[in-house]
């Protein structure tokens, strides 16, 4: 699919309709970017091998799929492709050096400036990393001052571990946490397990208490 010489193919992933019909708007009226809209995890693979976009803006915290888990899944296929991520839901000190760690190159704040959005994507496209310089602070200062990353008892969990946890944390029983992952109860039952293992938790309700004060004391906002 062929471009101007200056324009940009950005795919916009995220399946809250209404969201993300607000969201393309707002990027159709920056000067330069073609925008592509996908709603369903499903056909996005086919998508992105369509449109070849320079960039993928994904939102992490989608309705009906893992948006952690798609993107990896995208990065793995397609890894020359940037990943720009954002959530409405979730705080980003807390995530913005999640998706980094999987695959994505940049993070954006929903709260951000247009203009912002459109170095973010020049940044990535561009072969660079995106993230404000208030994001940047804030990873910076989980490092040590020889800028060795220091890690937390959380770094251990893998992605969807943290999920799980965040999840159990919100008070959603196992049914319910494997309802919204598409998973088996006995498949979060082993993830609960791991956590356990890996945070030094003795049973099931140190580990309802520990991920409910994590839940507080972050304030993460009640997933959707």
């Amino acid at each position: 699919m062929e471009t101007g010489d200056n324009e940009r193919k950005v795919l916009l992933v995220d399946d809250f309709h209404l969201c993300r019909t607000f969201f393309a708007e707002g990027l159709r009226q920056q000067p330069g970017l073609l925008v592509f809209e996908s709603a369903h995890s499903s056909g996005v693979f086919e998508q992105i091998a369509a449109v070849d976009p320079d960039v993928i803006i994904l939102n992490i915290s989608m309705k009906h799929c893992s948006g952690m888990s798609l993107l990896q899944k995208i990065h793995r296929k397609f890894p020359g492709t940037g990943l720009l991520t954002f959530s409405y839901l979730h705080h980003d000190h807390v995530y913005a050096e999640r998706t980094i760690c999987a695959g994505a190159a940049g993070y954006i704040s929903v709260d951000e400036a247009g203009a912002n959005l459109l170095t973010a994507v020049e940044t990535i496209a561009a072969g660079g990393v995106y993230l404000s310089p208030v994001l940047r602070k804030k990873i910076h200062l989980k490092s040590s001052p020889r800028g060795k990353k220091t890690e937390s008892s959380f770094d251990r969990l893998s992605h969807r571990e943290f999920e799980v946890f965040c999840l159990t944390g919100h008070g959603y029983v196992p049914k319910r946490i494997a309802d919204k992952l598409k998973v088996s109860v006995k498949t979060i039952e082993t993830y609960r397990e791991r956590i356990r293992e890996k945070l030094g938790l003795a049973d099931g309700g140190d580990l309802l208490y520990h991920a409910s004060s994590f839940i507080r004391e972050q304030s993460l906002p009640q997933p959707i």
